[in-house]
């Protein structure tokens, strides 16, 4: 890497970390607080997960423009944008009294995250070269950082008196702490030098659309463990909610821990092997925590999921930009584009299966992808080594 370079690159690594951090805080947090939530609004859980269904609707509208804001307006002003909508959508979430409401602020809050996602990935993939699955690790830690700390901080206060409220203006506050270092960000705009043009050829790259198929796969069952697992270790493993938000720390402690050993170890693994291990083993600790009967039981599989999750979404995103190397930001908004759509069907799917057959059917569901992501990693081997060949 050249020498000039090299503030960019801390400077991209560092902001893109405290995003990755706040996103994966916001992300957690209605989640968290899913089975107050449902009492407080008086609602289903159909109605549940489509409130939280619109978050990555506007995720998807976002990531799909993305690429075309990057090159008309540059990264630095995209990325201060988005976490400035992001940090509205949360704030005001914290002020709505019924659960359509929370829906339009869930739908805001996905806006801002879609443009924050494809911007802070695509300039981690060109200021990286040929470190960027490092990068990528690295900075995606953060994501189970905030993941891990929001339900043990939040689950905590709440129980101690504090309004559920007043945690969602706290973290829309967040983001705009990081929205301001990002207008702040005076650097090359290397990201936007990637046109948002050649989508036609992306789009008729097979690579290109099972990355995008996995990452809807991967985050469809990653956030709606995420979103769910609270409410089904209240429901049915009868624990209280501080508990349930503690086993989701761990959950999401298990993701840390992986990409903290990845940052350092993923140049020594090929993405592609790395991908068949890590899906192997998430599908079954999600099996397993389906069928053990301890509360402690499930939260020390969830530590495993956790574990398995880890390196899916840094070694696709470093997989499509190494695979696509002249359009690094399309790639990326077509992958994350996948990533949102996944987003968008595989939760509420399920909480329609456990609003008619339970949660445990519900969860079950998860187990079922599991296996569809240990398929879709043995195929995308088999590609990435024809292209090599």
């Amino acid at each position: 890497m050249n020498e000039p370079q090299a503030p960019l690159v801390r400077h991209a690594v560092v902001l893109s970390a405290a995003s990755f951090a706040i996103l994966g805080g916001c992300l957690t947090l209605p989640g968290t607080l899913l089975p107050l939530l449902v009492e407080r609004f008086g609602i289903r859980l159909v109605e549940a997960g489509s409130m939280l269904a619109a978050q990555p609707v506007g995720y998807l509208l976002a990531v799909l423009a993305a690429g075309r804001l990057i090159a008309a307006y540059g990264t630095r002003r995209v990325l201060a944008a988005g976490m400035s909508t992001a940090a509205l959508g949360f704030a005001g979430f914290g002020l709505i009294s019924t659960w359509a409401g929370g829906a339009v602020m869930m739908f805001v809050s996905g806006l801002g995250f879609g443009v924050m996602e494809v911007g802070t990935n695509s300039l981690l993939i060109v200021a990286g070269g040929e470190r960027r699955s490092n990068l990528l690790n690295l900075a995606h830690l953060f994501f189970g950082v905030g993941s891990f700390i929001t339900p043990v901080l939040v689950t905590q206060a709440v129980g101690a008196g504090l309004s559920w409220r007043l945690t969602f203006i706290a973290a829309g506050t967040s983001a705009v702490a990081v929205a301001g270092a990002w207008a702040l960000f005076d650097v090359h705009d290397v990201a936007a030098v990637q046109p948002a043009v050649g989508g036609q050829a992306v789009l008729r790259s097979r690579l290109a659309l099972l990355f995008a198929a996995m990452l809807g796969v991967y985050v469809g069952t990653e956030m709606g463990i995420g979103g769910w697992l609270t409410k089904y270790m209240v429901g049915v493993r009868d624990v209280t909610l501080t508990y349930a938000g503690n086993a989701l720390s761990v959950y999401w402690l298990g993701l840390t821990g992986g990409r903290l050993g990845l940052s350092v170890l993923s140049h020594r693994i090929r993405e592609e092997v790395l991908l068949v291990e890590m899906t192997t083993l998430a599908t079954v600790a999600i099996g397993a925590a389906l069928i053990v009967r301890q509360p402690m039981g499930v939260v020390i599989c969830a530590a495993f999921i956790g574990l398995g999750f880890s390196g899916i979404f840094p070694a696709v995103i470093a997989l499509g930009g190494r695979s696509h190397p002249h359009d690094a930001a399309q790639v990326t908004s077509v992958m994350i584009a996948g990533a949102g759509l996944g987003g968008i069907i595989i939760p509420w799917m399920m909480s329609a299966v456990a609003d008619a057959a339970g949660l445990v059917a519900g969860m079950a569901v998860y187990a079922a992808l599991g296996a569809v992501m240990i398929v879709q990693s043995l195929l995308l081997c088999r590609l990435v080594m024809m292209r090599r060949e």
